[in-house]
């Protein structure tokens, strides 16, 4: 999604998915090595993840964030795509709708690009884990980018939008960076 990718690192995933997932080595001390380079891996991943988000979003700084909501129509973001976020932030500029992150995506209000969007707003609830006693509480749509969603209940399936591969049984699921729908119901919500 940031346009980083590594050779190695695709070639590491290939061989361990085929070493653990297909029962073809079973020797301890080789699968431990594995697990080492898989840290190594992780290490490169996390370097191209840095990269990717400092060149599309600036340098991170210290921010303070206010919590909670405001007056007005608002969206719920929650997961880690910040790719989703600013794509999101961008259709709503104008719209007299305020944007909100939640849980794992609260470092996005440290990057220069995204909070410069005056309508990132805040952020509201803790971690991810809360979210099913949190969402209910907040009155608008909830747009989930990335693995940080639970099953929905009732009281706010109809609100919740997935991007991509994420997907959840009641949710609406969104397969491009088309926010529109998103947007519209935030303006029709209390």
């Amino acid at each position: 999604r940031l346009g980083k990718t590594d050779d190695d690192v695709n070639a590491f995933i290939e061989e361990a998915l085929f070493a653990t997932v297909t029962n073809v080595n079973f020797d301890i001390p080789s699968l431990i090595e594995m697990v080492l380079e898989c840290g190594h891996k992780n290490l490169r991943v996390m370097e191209m993840l840095d990269a990717g988000h400092v060149e599309r979003f600036g340098s991170p700084t210290p921010t303070t964030v206010y919590e909670g909501t405001k007056a007005g129509p608002g969206i719920l973001v929650t997961g880690h795509d910040m790719v989703d976020l600013s794509d999101l932030l961008d259709q709503a500029r104008g719209q007299g709708v305020n944007v909100y992150t939640h849980g794992e995506m609260l470092p996005a209000h440290s990057y220069p690009r995204l909070k410069a969007h005056p309508h990132l707003a805040g952020h509201y609830g803790g971690p991810w884990q809360n979210q099913q006693w949190e969402f209910p509480l907040f009155s608008g749509p909830i747009l989930a980018t990335t693995n940080c969603v639970l099953i929905p209940p009732d009281s706010y399936k109809d609100r919740l939008f997935t991007t991509r591969v994420t997907a959840v049984p009641g949710a609406t699921r969104l397969k491009g960076s088309d926010f529109s729908a998103v947007i519209a119901k935030a303006k029709e919500c209390a």
